[in-house]
């Protein structure tokens, strides 16, 4: 029984307790996952959009399936892992050691011949043309055979191809997810209700309109046909810069603060990253208006502060890791018990305000064989 006096709009705990327990019952729900080691497939592909193409490499690709619903059955699963399992290898396997060949591309043009045993001509922008063995290759309803594509190809082989929605709906799952990774900790995800497979028309994904995209991607001199730039790209880049300056020593001048261009590049001349970086930050000063730009004290402000700039980003130049160890790893053959290497300041630049911080590295490793310099861990 619950005593009769008590603060005025309280419950009573034991009742507090069962409407807590109901409400996380309505909430709760189930997710399973695999994602193992011969969950895998090895592929070649490019990717190519109007105005660009990848060369043709390859990946070593993993995949990882997920699935949730509210409750599970009375065997206790809410599906059985082996069902996921065995799907997902068959996917798998019917993309391994093949070329991904995206069929409904709207920048390719792909032909099959029957010589020579069956032949698939692939002709790119630009005149470039490969032709491969079509028993080698994988013809994939996709635009594109990014990762995000992949996923949601994989998404509807597992479960339209290999039949494994009936067995899901029947067991309550309301939604399955798969996941497609390039390399680790690289990757994409598609997640749709299962009852979606049940209508294939939702299968044909509607063709985004096309964007401007960057000129990347090609060799110096190459012209980019990409939507909203007409120009050679190379050229573009080179002009860039000196873009930039000349924005920069505008504003300054027409603000009534820092005009003077010494030290800068003649007019017309491609500007080094050192010059570019000074005249932003001379830009930037002159947002605080002509009387503070104008200071005698911040004359020299920012060519100080491109030093800096170049100082904290100079980790980026950096090609190879392997290049700051020199000669410092060493042959030890019997060296197999656990380097830790502890308390190494680090320095960088947070990437959404371009802010410095400072903190803490821990390094520790299974030496096989060669073992790296202590001093070289810091560098």
């Amino acid at each position: 029984k619950y005593p009769t006096a008590r603060p005025r709009g309280r419950l009573p705990s034991r009742l507090c307790v069962q409407m807590a327990g109901d409400r996380m019952a309505g909430d709760a729900s189930r997710e399973i996952f695999v994602a193992l080691d011969d969950m895998k497939f090895s592929a070649a592909h490019f990717v190519a959009f109007k105005g660009f193409r990848e060369p043709l490499h390859g990946h070593n690709y993993s995949v990882g399936v997920r699935a949730g619903g509210p409750s599970i059955q009375a065997d206790g699963y809410l599906a059985d892992f082996g069902d996921l399992k065995k799907v997902a290898r068959k996917a798998c396997k019917a993309l391994n050691s093949r070329t991904l060949v995206p069929m409904k591309s709207d920048v390719l043009q792909i032909r099959r011949s029957e010589s020579n045993g069956g032949q698939l001509e692939i002709s790119c922008e630009g005149g470039a043309v490969m032709v491969l063995p079509e028993q080698d290759c994988a013809l994939l309803p996709v635009i594109h055979t990014t990762a995000e594509e992949l996923s949601e190809y994989l998404w509807w082989e597992i479960l339209v191809a290999h039949n494994l929605s009936a067995l899901l709906v029947a067991r309550g799952v309301q939604w399955m997810e798969v996941s497609v990774s390039e390399r680790p900790g690289q990757g994409a995800h598609f997640r749709a209700l299962v009852a979606r497979s049940a209508t294939p028309e939702a299968r044909q994904r509607p063709r985004a309109a096309p964007l401007p995209r960057p000129c990347f991607g090609f060799e110096e001199g190459q012209s980019c046909s990409a939507d909203g730039c007409s120009k050679d790209c190379a050229e573009s880049r080179r002009q860039q810069p000196v873009a930039v300056a000349t924005s920069a020593a505008a504003s300054l001048s027409s603000s009534g603060g820092y005009s003077s261009t010494e030290g800068l590049a003649p007019a017309g001349q491609p500007m080094s990253p050192e010059e570019v970086a000074e005249a932003a930050y001379k830009s930037l000063l002159s947002t605080l208006g002509p009387e503070y730009s104008a200071r005698p004290e911040l004359v020299r402000t920012p060519y100080r502060a491109a030093k800096a700039w170049r100082e904290m980003t100079q980790g980026l130049r950096i090609e190879d890791p392997l290049e700051v160890a020199g000669k410092g790893i060493f042959d030890v053959p019997e060296a197999r018990d656990l380097v830790a290497i502890r308390d190494m300041p680090l320095h960088s630049m947070c990437e959404h305000h371009l802010l410095p911080f400072s903190g803490i590295a821990h390094v520790a490793y299974i030496p096989d064989g060669k073992v790296l310099g202590l001093s070289k861990f810091p560098r």
